[in-house]
């Protein structure tokens, strides 16, 4: 067992400097709390969610958002009207078009059926600045049970924080006027009750529920891949122990419903 005491939200909000992440930080619905994962080159602060859109590849790098057993009790009905976003500058913008015939889905990194506490955060979850080219066989399967899980960790724990977003390795392809098609996603999530997190780094193919465990991953490897930092604001022994921890038990522990039930994997260390 860890041996810290519980730090309160008064505490890490002491700890931020007014730097303009960090008034970003302050400002944007609590969704990144406890940092700013990376600068890129545009912050977006949405109801549902917070986003770090990259002009080159024209897909968010990060996109955070913050969960309670309130929120995800909540349902709006889905929209499904995909717009380009207008705050981006247009030259840098996706757009519909790039994603027609392209043979991939707009795959949502933070998930409609997740952020749609609210009749505009559920609009907003479908601006594309909130997408990425996925394949059909991963954002309609193992990706989709993935986020179900999220939604029933919140459902259980009460307070969740999210990070999810895009990896590039090797050749970088790319559909329509340049955008991007990430070569892999990653998904890190925290809870500050507990102290505690679990992060997965899941390939570009198609995935099935039972392969979740197997990208099961510590929060260490997630920044090393990304140059990103998560949960800077903690402590940093708080910080350096919840991200070198490789942890399974969040799925073995759970209670999987016949609509998402997940194989489950034994604790690792």
């Amino acid at each position: 067992m860890r041996t810290y005491l519980k730090i309160s939200l008064s505490i890490v909000l002491l700890s931020i400097t007014f730097s303009p992440n960090c008034v970003f930080a302050w400002q944007c619905n609590g969704h990144v709390t406890f940092g700013v994962p990376g600068t890129e080159d545009q912050l977006l602060c949405r109801e549902g969610y917070a986003v770090g859109y990259d002009y080159d590849r024209k897909v968010p790098t990060w996109v955070a958002y913050h969960l309670t057993k309130e929120s995800v009790d909540v349902k709006f009905r889905r929209s499904n009207r995909f717009r380009e976003d207008l705050e981006i500058p247009e030259k840098y913008r996706s757009t519909l078009s790039d994603y027609k015939g392209s043979g991939y889905d707009r795959g949502h990194m933070a998930p409609a059926a997740t952020v749609d506490f609210s009749e505009i955060s559920m609009q907003e979850s479908f601006l594309l600045t909130n997408m990425t080219p996925q394949l059909p066989g991963l954002n309609r399967q193992g990706w989709r049970y993935l986020e179900a899980y999220v939604r029933e960790w919140a459902a259980d724990r009460g307070d969740l924080y999210v990070v999810t977003g895009s990896l590039f390795d090797g050749e970088i392809k790319t559909i329509g006027n340049n955008v991007s098609i990430p070569s892999s996603f990653f998904k890190v999530i925290f809870d500050p009750e507990k102290q505690d997190g679990i992060a997965f780094i899941v390939p570009h193919r198609n995935i099935s529920k039972a392969e979740i465990p197997d990208f099961i991953v510590s929060i260490d490897e997630v920044e090393n891949r990304t140059g990103l930092d998560f949960l800077a604001l903690l402590p940093d022994a708080l910080e350096d122990d919840i991200e070198d921890d490789i942890e399974a038990m969040w799925i073995a522990s759970a209670t999987p419903s016949n609509d998402h039930a997940m194989a489950t994997k034994t604790m690792i260390k």
